[in-house]
């Protein structure tokens, strides 16, 4: 039986394998039998989908290459041309195609190393459709394989690293987005696909409204990709709007950087590993150039073609106009974790956490069951599972979202997994069921 099957190859589903190489700890888990099963043809995700920039630095992909007990496949990366192209973008934020193509070169090497392995496999063109918990506490995921055969895989642990899926409006957000008559989410409407189809829209908008909905990363990316448009040359005074419930946190490198961008720092904005200001929640990259600009902060032109409002501004009539009367509405409500069905060793449906709008893990990176459970050998990590770092891991204080950084996957929630999982492969501490949350 393998002891680890990861499904989904993206920059979630890699990084307990990177976090582990850089420990010189990968070998010896391949060799107990770990399997990656993908939608695509290729290890690394989808990122390039996406036409907009990075908001980490491109510096922070480049750590995991430092570690000397990589393996030999992951140590010639570093004199790879991608990698020597990302670090032209060390202090910079590097287009996500880029990023795209330096993550498939990173798979690329995790994959030469599975085949070197006679323990260890890549399924290609192969989704998982349900996991199912057996009696003798393994896991069995339920595939279908490219040519549409369903097969099944067990293991004594899993991993879901599925990406996200974006939240739709709640209460208080009392929106009915039936009113607009172009909407595009925001995840859709920043890939290369719905950045052309706004060309048209803002072409067409006359004095009409874009409306974004939210105050985060995702909305305030949204507004900046817009003005890269061509077609936004046109845009009037304030004619795209950010709606959104308060204010978003900014990330600066320290209290000194922040005070003097004129940016008021409570001392729980400070990570106390860091010192950096609003290290995990802070808008970086565009959108916090933009914001800047919004804001008009020191040194910055002014960019009157945008206004942030709090959403409490606006009575329901004057929300319902501006819906209404927007030619692009586009919903920016962050994401949660894609789920699968889970079942129990009964063949009786699990309800999941995430599902009901929950966090998908706990501290410990473990799935949670909506009755607060945690299944002990089935661990998630990516985009919307919620997570959030504690301890060593550092962070500031009064961070309330979820930590989406492929650095985190890479170091700090890639060992917390791997360290996991290694505890459940020991003889003596396998876990039978489901065991409650701590």
């Amino acid at each position: 039986m393998l002891a680890t099957i990861i499904i989904g190859g993206g920059p979630g589903g890699l990084g307990p394998l990177i976090s582990a190489a850089q420990q010189g700890l990968l070998p010896a888990w391949l060799d107990r039998g770990v399997a990656i099963v993908d939608r695509q043809d290729n290890l690394g995700g989808t990122l390039g989908r996406y036409g907009i920039n990075s908001d980490s630095l491109g510096g922070s992909y480049l750590e995991c290459l430092d570690a000397e007990g990589l393996p030999p496949s992951l140590r010639r990366l570093r004199l790879d041309p991608l990698t020597h192209e990302i670090a032209r973008y060390r202090d910079g934020f590097p287009p996500l195609s880029l990023v795209h193509r330096y993550m498939h070169r990173l798979g690329e090497a995790i994959e030469g190393i599975l085949h070197a392995h006679g323990n260890a496999q890549f399924l290609p063109r192969t989704e998982a459709k349900a996991l199912r918990l057996r009696r003798d506490g393994a896991i069995e995921v339920e595939l279908r394989t490219a040519n549409g055969e369903p097969t099944t895989l067990a293991a004594r642990t899993a991993i879901v690293a599925l990406g996200g899926r974006q939240n739709a409006p709640e209460p208080p957000l009392l929106f009915d987005l039936t009113l607009a008559d172009d909407l595009m989410p925001s995840d859709y409407l920043l890939s290369r696909a719905g950045l052309h189809e706004a060309r048209s829209i803002l072409a067409s908008a006359g004095a009409r409204r874009i409306v974004i909905l939210g105050g985060s990363h995702s909305a305030y990316s949204v507004a900046w990709a817009l003005l890269q448009l061509p077609e936004a040359q046109a845009l009037r005074r304030g004619q795209i709007v950010i709606l959104q419930r308060q204010a978003p946190p900014i990330f600066y490198p320290d209290r000194e950087a922040a005070e003097a961008d004129l940016y008021s720092v409570a001392p729980g904005d400070i990570c106390p590993r860091t010192q950096r200001v609003n290290r995990l929640g802070g808008l970086r990259g565009n959108g916090r150039d933009l914001w800047r600009r919004v804001e008009r902060r020191p040194g910055e032109t002014a960019e009157p073609r945008v206004v942030a409002m709090p959403l409490e501004s606006l009575d329901e009539t004057v929300l319902r106009s501006f819906i209404g009367n927007a030619a692009l509405v586009i919903p920016a409500f962050g994401y949660r974790a894609k789920t699968l069905p889970l079942f129990d060793a009964q063949d009786r449906r699990l309800a999941l956490n995430a599902d009901s709008g929950g966090a998908s893990v706990d501290d410990c990176c473990r799935m949670m069951l909506a009755d607060g459970r945690a299944l002990p050998n089935v661990f998630g990590i990516g985009l919307g599972s919620g997570y959030r770092p504690s301890g060593s891991m550092g962070g500031e204080p009064n961070f309330r979202g979820q930590a989406n950084s492929l650095w985190l996957y890479q170091h700090d929630i890639g060992a917390v997994i791997h360290r996991a999982i290694h505890e459940q492969l020991q003889p003596a501490d396998i876990v039978h069921g489901l065991q409650a949350s701590t």
